[in-house]
């Protein structure tokens, strides 16, 4: 039966203009009767609170499916099967749709607004066509709606491409890589949906108690009104009102809302609807009461964007240490130039590299660079540090959002620091000086209080008001307290006990500013340096910072950065790799690696070899078999950054077929020419050279036996000692008369009296 011959609808009933008024009034005087505002407030918290606990289920199961399924859901069946396969892949897919149907956290069993979050997380990790030079290609999709909406006309294609994108948008796939965007991404998005159903669930906390009262308030105002039938009443026209509109809707479930001039209807409405270019959506955020695919897309966009990690750290894989290499670390000639442990840090011929820079920091800085030369560069090198734990502690909180630094990392690293200090007066890699013991808990109330100019706040240092004199305080403080003071406050600490009181006792009632130059000191950090002028005062902004730069903070800040490297030392190794890979890689191999560690490997590799299989192309066994064998390198040959051996003409060319043992070393064998010339400046060779009583000079370049170092040594300490100065044999006198005599003779006549 065609619409044609469909019976017409049976006219409405007459209506009484009488009764409609009278029903009116009735409604009227019913709705006056209750007490509007609280029904209305009610209905607004209500709706209020289903939208707040909608949203805080939707960021936990969104959660939850994302940790039970950290790649989306598995991708469709390859459409390239044959004929004689169809069958079981028709079987397969009905057993694995079976099984997304049994699993409540699989992204296709969520609610709309919960599968709408997982289509910006999977909007945002698709794959970036690095080795084509594209940026993004996010905004494809807006682009086309945009010049499709500026034709002003509807035609057939545009019909076509909407029913497309329809049933690519029924059959999404919610299906993420394993590469270093979409780890990225993921972890973003977590983050993000974690900290919004914290902030859910303080703000229902929060208004628990007012939503009670308003409640309370509505149900009171309904039951005054109860008695006399009004809420009943009006309960019973609000249902049969709805009663109408699902018949009237049941018996005409196509028609259009009839006030369509009103609402922009007609043609120009549906150009509009077609070609508006809006984004179709699983859930509807209105009646759902959240929008948490939004608050996704906007962060997973920044990370894909570029906007939260550099092209060097790619997306959290790498450190990007060159800025602070640049900036800091080859300015510095005494604390980065020779770090071997041979020349004590005075080596200032050449700056290190950005790989050795690496080599150091995973080496650690306290045991890598001597103590002599850190000091020499004391604020460059504090600077640098604090550099390093400003860039540190944002890149972990980029890459684990729910770790938290301050409290997990960074305090216990301050506290057995603090512990270790107090108790030696130093740490590894700094000697330990048991008068600066104490200088570790004054820097704590340092911080904690504050400092002012004359350096003797209350509770930092020694309290000098309960002192009369300088003998008083002599004799109540010791001399290794005194000196701590002293070097705390940048002024001189030699001398007696007396004296350091005394230059201590000046402070009382004197500011450090006032105080004549001559009683600070002329080498080493405290605040000397920052003893102002008569025109100009110091701050404490800048005497916190300058304090910051004595041995005992630079010993701090060493060890926080220390914990840092260590929270992040896979990454930094991982960093260190990657600049090695470098030296030796072309331009396209530097390309394919970055689109593999963005982008990550092909998931579905094995059925493109089957289905490949199918079809009757042979290739895919052979390179499952050449994957699977093992490495023929019967030369030994080293193996490049694709874990292969490198070209043999490579091998010959460095020299790497030679072998150049040395016995200093331990009998280690260094391979290549270039690697055996390099070990005489490394800690290793250095090390076994101090073993033998013997310094590691150029005199010794190119000795590897022990024998012939000691023979080489005992010829320089003759050759030495031949050169000296003997006084006795060649110290010469001239008597009265003018005679030049030797020191042995003009002693022996004098003591004769014959001069």
């Amino acid at each position: 039966m065609t619409s044609e011959t469909l019976p017409p609808l049976p006219p409405p009933p007459p209506e009484d203009p009488g009764q409609e008024k009278a029903d009116q009034a009735d409604a009227n005087n019913t709705t006056a009767k209750i007490n509007q505002p609280a029904i209305t407030a009610a209905l607004s918290t209500l709706e209020r609170l289903r939208s707040l606990q909608s949203e805080k289920e939707a960021c936990e199961l969104f959660a939850s499916s994302l940790l039970s399924h950290p790649l989306g859901a598995t991708g469709a069946a390859s459409s390239s099967t044959s004929a004689g396969d169809a069958v079981a892949d028709s079987a397969t897919e009905a057993q694995k749709n079976k099984l997304e149907a049994q699993d409540p956290l699989h992204p296709r069993s969520l609610p709309g607004g919960v599968r709408d979050a997982w289509a910006s997380l999977t909007k945002s990790s698709r794959a970036l066509n690095v080795l084509a030079g594209e940026v993004d290609d996010m905004d494809i999709d807006k682009n086309d709606e945009i010049l499709s909406s500026n034709t002003g006309t509807i035609t057939a294609s545009m019909i076509e491409n909407e029913l497309a994108k329809e049933k690519r948008h029924e059959n999404e796939q919610y299906s993420l890589n394993n590469g270093q965007l979409s780890i990225a991404c993921r972890t973003v998005a977590l983050k993000v949906a974690l900290e919004r159903q914290g902030e859910l669930t303080e703000i229902i906390d929060k208004d628990a108690n007012n939503t009670v009262k308003i409640l309370k308030k509505a149900r009171k105002a309904i039951d005054d009104t109860s008695n006399d039938g009004a809420a009943s009443s009006l309960m019973d026209s609000f249902y049969e009102r709805l009663k109408e509109v699902k018949q009237y809707q049941s018996q005409n479930p196509g028609e259009a809302i009839s006030n369509v001039d009103g609402l922009g209807g007609g043609q120009s409405s549906l150009q509009s609807m077609l070609l508006s270019g809006q984004k179709r959506k699983h859930g509807h955020p209105l009646a759902d009461g959240y929008d948490i695919a939004s608050l996704i897309a906007n962060e997973t966009s920044a990370v894909r964007s570029g906007e939260v990690f550099s092209p060097e750290e790619m997306f959290g894989k790498y450190l990007d240490l060159v800025p602070l290499y640049e900036s800091e670390v080859r300015y510095m000639k005494h604390a980065f130039a020779d770090n071997d442990g041979s020349g004590g840090g005075n080596n200032l011929s050449s700056n290190i590299s950005y790989l050795d820079f690496l080599s150091i920091l995973s080496k650690g800085l306290n045991t890598s660079i001597p103590e002599a030369g850190k000091l020499r560069d004391r604020r460059k090198y504090a600077r640098f540090l604090r550099g390093m734990e400003k860039y540190l502690f944002g890149f972990l909180k980029r890459t684990s959002p729910f770790l938290n630094v301050s409290s997990e990392v960074i305090a216990p690293a301050i506290a057995s620091f603090e512990k270790e200090w107090a108790a030696k007066g130093g740490v590894t890699g700094w000697e330990c000086r048991q008068a600066e013991a104490s200088m570790v808990l004054e820097s704590n109330k340092g911080k904690d209080d504050g400092q002012s100019a004359n350096g003797n706040d209350e509770g930092v240092g020694i309290d000098l008001s309960k002192y009369a004199t300088s003998a008083d305080l002599e004799k109540a403080v010791s001399g290794d307290e005194l000196k701590s003071e002293l070097a705390r406050l940048g002024l001189k600490c030699g001398g007696t006990v007396s004296d350091r009181a005394a230059r201590l006792f000046l402070t009382k009632d004197t500011p450090l500013d006032k105080l004549p130059a001559k009683v600070f000191a002329k080498k080493g950090g405290g605040l000397k340096n920052v003893v102002p002028s008569a025109k100009k005062e110091t701050s404490g902004s800048d005497l916190t910072e300058v304090v910051a730069d004595r041995r005992v903070d630079i010993a701090r800040l060493e060890s926080i950065v220390s914990s840092l490297l260590d929270q992040v030392r896979p990454t930094l190794d991982g960093t260190r790799r990657r600049m090695e890979r470098r030296a030796t890689q072309t331009e396209n191999e530097r390309d394919q690696e970055i689109d593999e560690e963005i982008n990550g490997t092909k998931l579905d590799d094995g059925n493109t070899n089957k289905n490949k299989t199918r079809e009757g192309e042979g290739d895919s066994d052979d390179d499952d078999d050449e994957d699977d064998t093992p490495i023929y390198n019967p030369k030994n040959v080293p193996l490049g950054w694709d874990g292969k051996p490198i070209p043999y003409w490579l091998f010959k060319l460095h020299g790497l077929n030679h072998f150049y043992p040395c016995e200093i070393c331990g009998n280690e064998s260094y391979r290549g020419r270039r690697n055996f010339e390099k070990h005489f400046t490394e800690s290793r060779h250095a090390y076994g050279m101090r073993c033998l009583g013997i310094p590691n000079t150029k005199h010794f370049h190119g000795v590897t036996k022990i024998e012939d170092a000691q023979e080489l040594w005992s010829k320089l300490k003759t050759v030495l000692e031949g050169n000296q100065f003997d006084g006795v044999e060649e110290e010469e006198y001239e008597d009265s008369n003018g005679n030049v005599i030797k020191r042995a003779q003009y002693e022996d006549l004098a003591r004769q009296g014959l001069l």
